[in-house]
């Protein structure tokens, strides 16, 4: 019994799922077409959230790629498509959004957490070094106390 459900787990694994177009339609040349794949790459599904609008089988997804579609025939640019989809979903549409200072917190928002986790480190590490530290020498006081403790 084991085995069986080991063998279909090792052939269920190696198949990967990828978004399916819904509404496919060629385009008229193969740099449409290449367009089309490179500007979907590039654009981050907004359902969710961790992947291109190539990959995603979200509904959002699906009229985002009708949309790159039938703008790109109709003659529209790179730059127009991607324009109007910030126009109308903002930066987060982007994965590679431009620096500008509404982005900030994006950008430099992971180099501030790392400085603050490494500037805690530091000061733990020197708080722990002095709480723990021995003294170099015991005074005569407290070696009496450890006799009187010890019963000597």
């Amino acid at each position: 019994m084991k085995i069986k459900v080991f063998i279909l787990i090792l052939l269920i694994l190696p198949f990967k799922l990828y978004a399916v177009d819904k509404n496919p339609s060629e385009f008229d040349t193969p740099t449409q077409e290449t367009r089309f794949s490179e500007i979907t790459k590039v654009l981050r599904c907004v359902v969710c959230q961790n992947q291109s609008v190539a990959d995603s089988n979200a509904e959002l997804a699906q009229d985002v790629r009708n949309l790159v579609r039938n703008q790109i025939l109709e003659g529209q640019t790179d730059q127009q498509i991607t324009d109007f989809l910030v126009e109308r979903y903002g930066d987060f549409v982007l994965y590679d959004p431009p620096l500008q200072p509404k982005t900030y917190v994006l950008w430099l928002g992971p180099l501030v957490l790392l400085l603050i986790a490494l500037i805690s480190l530091i000061y733990f590490i020197r708080r722990h070094a002095v709480t723990t530290a021995t003294p170099d020498s015991l005074t005569e006081e407290e070696r009496n106390k450890i006799k009187h403790v010890l019963g000597e």
